[in-house]
């Protein structure tokens, strides 16, 4: 992020950087101040606010923005979607989008340089070419190894995606999107999602989107084996069902199904993907699957994206965003249950209570954290039940 904004407003008051430096009670230095300015470091949000407070401006006013533009790279829909509904859905996507945006802009540099996104391109040299090979590249390029990802949607947005999730009708799936500046030059990925029942397709969903922004296409088919291959890696999946099989038991199924947060269905098909299973086996498993509903309700638990909440809570406290702002990007009903009336939002405000107030007030924000961290999904694998030897559903 540019700060070189500093030194305009700095300049305009007819000041030195040794009269910041004093303004800032010795919070910062002359020669960081002069980083700053010149690009080659990046205020944390807590000085940026103390730097806005000292030059009379906002923190957001420290930096050049550029304005966001967002291009759209897929938009997945089933049959009959109305040309309504399309555009209705787009356009609260973009809304979302620009939000998100906005709130990361706001909030200053709160993400390490590490979590942007690699300049995906299918002209880079290095990038492979299959879907099944890009999966792998991407586990790697992100430290996930091969074991099965707990929260998919953490991960993706760890790694500078917002992941976004949008109240639209059925025959909508996904959207994905490039943000970037005016000048052109790539920021940052978007991908939104329908609200569902089904965790397992939640993710396979959300896996699809990424396929469709790394391997820069609109096949269908390429991005669901990237999907599969990135939430399932053939390795692990040999290890679970083996090479070969001729026929797969009901609760087996399901308890690896569990394991990898994949649906049942997708699970099959990654299956005869990798020809470990026939075209028997699979077409007969498809059968028994859309008898069962479980393309609906498939039994994984379903995440919650909780990035906005939590940037716009971290940006609250650190006063870059005001009361007024929060409320506007979290809404009235979120905002009040999140951030009780009366109670400190700041550290200066905390300060001002006695001990056993601010005792009470930490111990309550402890289990407050706790219920938000134990409510992401649980890596669990669910117990085969017994089997039988006539291939049916047990």
């Amino acid at each position: 992020m540019d700060f070189s904004q500093i030194k305009n407003l700095r300049v305009n008051l007819g000041w030195s950087l040794r009269d910041l430096a004093d303004r800032l009670n010795g919070a910062v230095t002359r020669q960081a101040l002069n980083k700053y300015e010149t690009g080659l470091m990046s205020p944390s949000p807590t000085i940026a606010a103390k730097i806005a407070v000292a030059l009379g401006v906002k923190p957001l006013d420290l930096t050049i923005g550029e304005p966001e533009q967002i291009t759209v790279k897929a938009f997945r829909k089933r049959q009959g979607l109305t040309a309504k509904d399309e555009k209705i859905i787009r356009e609260q996507f973009v809304s979302q989008t620009r939000k998100y945006a906005e709130v990361r802009r706001k909030c200053g540099n709160l993400h390490s340089e590490k979590y942007e996104p690699p300049k995906w391109t299918a002209k880079t040299s290095h990038m492979p070419e299959t879907p099944e090979d890009t999966a792998t590249w991407l586990r790697k390029l992100w430290d996930l190894g091969s074991a099965p990802i707990n929260s998919l949607s953490s991960t993706i947005e760890d790694h500078g995606i917002f992941v976004i999730t949008l109240d639209a009708v059925e025959k909508f799936d996904g959207i994905c999107a490039e943000i970037s500046s005016a000048a052109n030059k790539r920021k940052t990925f978007a991908v939104g999602i329908r609200k569902t029942a089904a965790g397992g397709r939640f993710r396979l969903t959300l896996a699809h989107e990424i396929g469709h922004l790394l391997l820069d296409t609109e096949n269908e088919d390429k991005a669901f084996r990237f999907a599969g291959a990135f939430l399932a890696p053939k390795e692990i999946l040999f290890s679970r069902l083996g090479a070969k099989r001729n026929r797969i038991k009901k609760a087996e199924l399901d308890a690896i199904a569990l394991e990898f947060g994949m649906s049942p269905d997708a699970l099959i098909k990654r299956a005869f993907d990798l020809e470990i299973i026939g075209n028997d086996s699979y077409r007969f498993w498809n059968m028994q699957l859309r008898r069962g509903g479980v393309r609906k309700q498939d039994g994984i638990p379903v995440e919650e994206s909780t990035w906005l909440k939590r940037n716009v809570l971290r940006g609250l406290s650190e006063g870059l965003l005001t009361e007024i702002e929060a409320r506007g990007y979290l809404g009235d009903d979120v905002f009040e249950k999140t951030v009780e009336p009366g109670k400190p939002s700041t550290v200066w405000q905390l300060r001002k209570l006695n001990k056993n107030a601010r005792q009470r007030l930490l111990e309550q924000a402890a289990e407050a954290a706790y219920d938000l961290y134990e409510s992401e999904p649980a890596m669990m694998v669910a117990e085969a039940g017994e089997v039988d030897d006539n291939g049916g559903i047990t």
